[in-house]
């Protein structure tokens, strides 16, 4: 496995855990989609989805393949604000070998509903190169002791979730409470990360690097949206960054666990 790989495991897995998140599988569909057009969609529950169209999605998925897409497009009409349904209807008309009608779909599945699991999955299967779901914020405190804090957990909270949306909302209150506070600012800036526009957030994380030069969590954070950016040499540079400024602390720690995963065996 290459060095980008393994440090896309442990994003996955031990910074999320590090922020007290597990976001779950992002769907096996990378390799579905191009390896195994002979089984079905998989269904990818959604708790946000109306409890009827998960019903009517798992029944157009059992009638894989002749009528799955068909079944699917007349819910799409049926249900336009549901992510979940033009997420499956993408994923079948990718195995069907409809690719532009399937990024179609996905994207309309961004749009209708943002702050859902399946849109965040949807934007994964149109971005196959980079980690799955978006850059979490990983708290450096390990117990809430401020409303801040309290705003930054749910955010984190909700990131566990895959509701984007409602992350963002959290940590632009812990902003309002604390327009100064470098890890609300630092929240704020990490939760505008889009896979189409990651510009959005690098142009807020950047000057907080110039604003807070010693606050770790910048730089920790910095690194991490130039793993999912896919621009490892400044990653690891911006992580070596973060673990000096403190080992022994929670951020500290995860920054030598991104390094050592990014290291040649």
């Amino acid at each position: 496995m290459s060095a980008r790989g393994r440090v896309w495991i442990v994003v996955g897995l031990a910074a999320l855990a590090a922020a007290g998140t597990v976001v779950g599988v992002t769907l096996a569909t990378r390799s579905d989609v191009q390896r195994h057009a002979s089984k079905p969609p998989p269904f990818a529950s959604d708790p946000t989805a109306r409890p009827e169209v998960a019903r009517q999605v798992r029944e157009a998925l059992k009638a894989w393949p002749a009528g799955t897409a068909r079944r699917l497009r007349i819910l799409a009409a049926h249900y336009p604000h549901s992510a979940l349904v033009q997420l499956e209807l993408g994923l079948a008309l990718a195995l069907s070998g409809q690719q532009a009608d399937a990024t179609r779909a996905w994207q309309a599945a961004e749009r209708v509903q943002p702050d859902s699991p399946s849109a965040v999955r949807a934007q994964d299967l149109r971005h196959p190169g980079t980690p799955p779901g978006l850059p979490p914020f990983v708290p450096s405190f390990a117990r809430v002791t401020t409303v801040v804090q309290a705003h930054l957990l749910r955010g984190s909270a909700y990131q566990q979730v895959l509701r984007p949306v409602s992350a963002e909302r959290e940590f632009l209150a812990a902003v309002q409470a604390a327009p100064d506070d470098p890890e609300a600012l630092t929240a704020a800036a990490v939760g505008l990360y889009d896979k189409d526009r990651p510009a959005a957030a690098f142009s807020r994380l950047g000057p907080l690097a110039r604003r807070f030069p010693h606050a770790q969590t910048v730089r920790f954070h910095l690194g991490l949206l130039l793993i999912y950016f896919g621009d490892m040499p400044r990653a690891r540079r911006e992580l070596a960054l973060a673990r000096a400024q403190g080992p022994k602390t929670l951020l500290g720690k995860r920054a030598e666990t991104l390094l050592k995963a990014g290291r040649n065996p």
